[in-house]
């Protein structure tokens, strides 16, 4: 909304501006003139920022990057959450918080951190075919900084892109490139821009099948041309038989290709080819090799191939894995003759003034990268790669630094997992570091510069800034940026209330913030302070915690507090660990969800008795806990209620039973206070597997989040929306993935908030939260 009202500003500023400017004056540079202002307006709309005489107007919009949570590396969900002075908390079962960014991830340049910014929206990369993450393989810029991206995925930003996308300047995706690839099993290894066109390498062949089938089934071997404007394929078409084509390189005219292929156009080629960038056809005699080819780059005619070969030119000339050849004469030069690589391959190499950088699966003359000059001299650069794995798969230079991609822990004793940034002339590991989620193999890892101070980042990481954090997180509400607020619980944090600038945290933990504590702890949210507020009670048995006047209700399946039977309701002080023995109540079974309305406290439950008959709902005097009623439905196959919701006078209750009578449904009801009267309304579930867990509203909506597929006939996953007059299903769908379970649900500053197990919204990448647009049900 503030986008909206950003831009009316801006338009009206330059209405307003222009229509008391001389139209002689059209200077673009000059303030004082009317095309001046139509450049500000047309840089400010189109988000460009690249440097000139004209200004840009920073956008009021949210910078917000969805951060997730993690265990072990693996998404996971948030148990609980709350919302309370520009932050939000969440609780749960984790020890990893990370941006939730897929396998391309765009990152400031000086720090590594991901880029919360319009300016530069992130791609969440992801593949529907595994409901996960999406990988990069490699990524290349046009002249007119237009960024080309190939590897594994189905999605970016949320829109339909099989393994290859286009994404304009201002990091959003190009509509008008659509490759329309087939779906299949095929890798795409590598891909570079050369006079409009966009050649793409892999181990896709006719035996496959067609490679689009737009306008009409479309055969390719090995390595293909679409057109860099429309993403169409292009008659471009050599044949290369064999098993890939893992890389190229090209000097402008000839496109030099490296992979495991035995012939080119018919012709008998050993893992080297080469070909013309607009005759395909002819076949150009190579030198072979014996092995695979992972790697070529050029320099003064001199073409530098890495991988697993042994030899070149019908094995007659030895190398180990590096080699040299002069393009001129098409023949292998001296360098690395003398040089012995020990390991399983070279997968990647760089080329920097005169010297080398090869990285790969090698031991030997260095672990996982070593630099050597270009005629075969090791230099004494050690960067002590350590880790389970000491493996460097991928390298990329921008400027003087190198990116390096890999499955290693440390570079030189420094903590750099899976990525390290070297700066060469100093040969010093920067403090670059996007601190990535998970790690690089093979042909995963690319770093490109994109703008002055943001660096694209593609490989196999899914979330970039991954931070130890134990069970407990504090979040900015604008950004979604963790901060380092860690008090760390020692286990889980199922339940979070705040009132009266205090935070009350129940779950599983015995120590917080390095302080015994058994299941309760609570902390000032100004200071941080730990308090002394520490009723004892089992661990996760407090299902509801909700605050009214001086006291904390709570609800769940405890028969004790502070070791003295209390049975499954109480009444806490704000302050002290006490709680009101006069307050009494015996509900049989849990409670798992308390409301105060009119001076009144409803539960709702697992209970069938309270201690009158009372089938999942009552109501209680809210003083002694005495019963004062519940509703007259018929209910059959009942389990428990699970949530309730107190809406313009009218109690909204979800769960696991079946309504007879007098309105049949499933795990939804609705009743007018103060009598619990049902109210008809069309929506109901299939089933009673289905339920609410959590219920939140807007001026005009009430919004629903918990274990659903289906209500009133609409799909609906995890979340859905009731319109707040007539309690009647709308169409906001945010389109969580099917088996999404919801646990919270918050609205504020018409946003939704919604917190649980939840890996993919709108085909975008998350793991536990998403913030979602409260009228369109568009994701942040």
């Amino acid at each position: 909304m503030n986008s909206y009202r950003f831009l009316i500003s801006l338009f009206l500023i330059y209405i307003s501006v222009s229509t008391c400017k001389p139209s002689t004056l059209e200077n673009g540079c000059d303030p004082s003139s009317k095309s001046f202002y139509s450049l500000v307006l047309i840089k400010s709309l189109s988000n460009e920022r690249s440097a000139s005489c004209v200004p840009f107007f920073e956008r009021s919009l949210p910078n917000f990057i969805s951060y997730g949570v993690f265990s072990a590396g693996s998404p996971t969900e948030v148990l609980t959450a709350a919302i309370a002075k520009g932050k939000f908390y969440i609780g749960g079962l984790f020890d990893q918080i990370a941006a939730t960014t897929g396998g391309g991830a765009f990152v400031w340049s000086d720090s590594g951190a991901p880029v919360a910014s319009t300016y530069c929206p992130q791609l969440d990369v992801f593949n529907d075919t595994t409901s996960s993450f999406g990988t990069i393989n490699q990524a290349v810029l046009d002249p007119e900084g237009n960024l080309y991206i190939v590897g594994n995925f189905t999605h970016i930003q949320g829109y339909s892109r099989q393994n290859l996308a286009k994404i304009n300047s201002r990091c959003q995706l190009d509509l008008e490139f659509d490759a329309k690839l087939n779906p299949s099993i095929t890798i795409f290894y590598d891909l570079l821009y050369l006079d409009g066109r966009i050649f793409i390498s892999g181990d896709f062949q006719t035996s496959n099948g067609a490679i689009t089938n737009v306008p009409s089934a479309t055969f390719r071997e090995h390595i293909a041309s679409v057109n860099a404007k429309t993403g169409l394929i292009d008659s471009w078409n050599p044949n290369v038989t064999g098993t890939d084509v893992r890389c190229m390189t090209t000097d402008g005219t000839y496109i030099y290709i490296g992979g495991g292929f035995t012939a080119v156009n018919a012709n008998g080629a050993g893992n080297l080819g080469k070909l013309h960038k607009d005759n395909g056809s002819t076949f150009y005699a190579m030198v072979d090799t014996n092995g695979t080819v992972n790697a070529v780059e050029i320099k003064d005619g001199i073409l530098y191939i890495g991988g697993v070969f042994s030899a070149l030119n019908g094995s007659t000339v030895i190398r180990s894995k590096l080699a040299a050849i002069d393009l001129s004469t098409n023949s292998v030069t001296s360098a690395f003759s003398s040089l012995t690589i020990a390991g399983n391959a070279v997968f990647d190499i760089e080329i920097y003034n005169n010297t080398l950088f090869v990285a790969g699966e090698i031991s030997t003359p260095r672990l996982g990268i070593f630099k050597i000059d270009l005629l075969g001299t090791v230099q004494n650069n050690n960067y002590a790669i350590d880790g389970i794995f000491q493996n460097v798969y991928k390298l990329s230079l921008v400027g003087d630094q190198l990116f390096a991609f890999g499955s290693f822990e440390s570079v030189r004793t420094l903590d750099r997992k899976y990525f390290f940034q070297l700066d060469i002339p100093t040969d010093q590991i920067t403090s670059f570091d996007p601190k990535l989620m998970n790690a690089n193999y093979e042909f995963n890892g690319v770093a490109i510069k994109m703008k002055d101070n943001v660096i694209f980042l593609g490989g196999g990481f899914g979330a970039v800034d991954t931070r130890s954090q134990s069970n407990f997180a504090e979040l900015d509400l604008q950004t979604g940026q963790p901060t380092n607020w860690n008090p760390q619980p020692n286990d889980l944090i199922s339940n979070i209330l705040i009132a009266e600038n205090r935070i009350y945290l129940h779950g599983q933990f015995s120590l917080i913030d390095s302080t015994v504590r058994q299941s309760t702890a609570a902390f000032d949210l100004d200071t941080k302070a730990l308090l002394a507020w520490n009723p004892i009670f089992p661990a996760v048995s407090i299902e509801s915690m909700i605050h009214h006047q001086d006291s904390i209700y709570v609800g769940g399946s405890f028969t004790t507090v502070n070791s003295i039977s209390v049975n499954r309701i109480a009444k806490l002080d704000l302050n002290g660990s006490g709680f009101d023995p006069n307050f009494i109540t015996s509900p049989n079974n849990t409670v798992r969800s308390l409301q105060i309305w009119n001076e009144e406290l409803f539960a709702a439950g697992q209970f069938t008795s309270i201690p009158d008959v009372a089938i999942h709902l009552a109501k209680l005097n809210r003083s002694t806990g005495g019963f004062l009623g519940t509703h007259s439905d018929t209910f059959s196959s009942n389990f428990s209620g699970y949530t309730s919701f107190v809406s313009d006078n009218r109690l909204i209750l979800s769960g696991q039973y079946e309504t007879v009578s007098p309105i049949p449904g499933f795990g939804l009801s609705f009743y007018q206070l103060p009598n619990l009267t049902s109210i008809s309304t069309n929506g109901t579930f299939a089933s009673t597997s289905e339920f609410v867990r959590s219920i939140d509203q807007s001026e005009t909506r009430i919004y629903l989040g918990g274990l659903i597929t289906t209500v009133g006939g609409n799909t609906r996953n995890g979340i859905f929306s009731l319109n707040r007059q007539t309690l009647t299903i709308n169409s906001w769908d945010p389109k969580l993935e099917s088996g999404s379970a919801v646990r919270k649900i918050i609205f504020h500053e018409n946003a939704v908030y919604a917190f649980g197990n939840i890996v993919n919204a709108n085909k975008r990448y998350r793991s536990g939260i998403v913030k979602i647009e409260a009228e369109s049900g568009f994701l942040y």
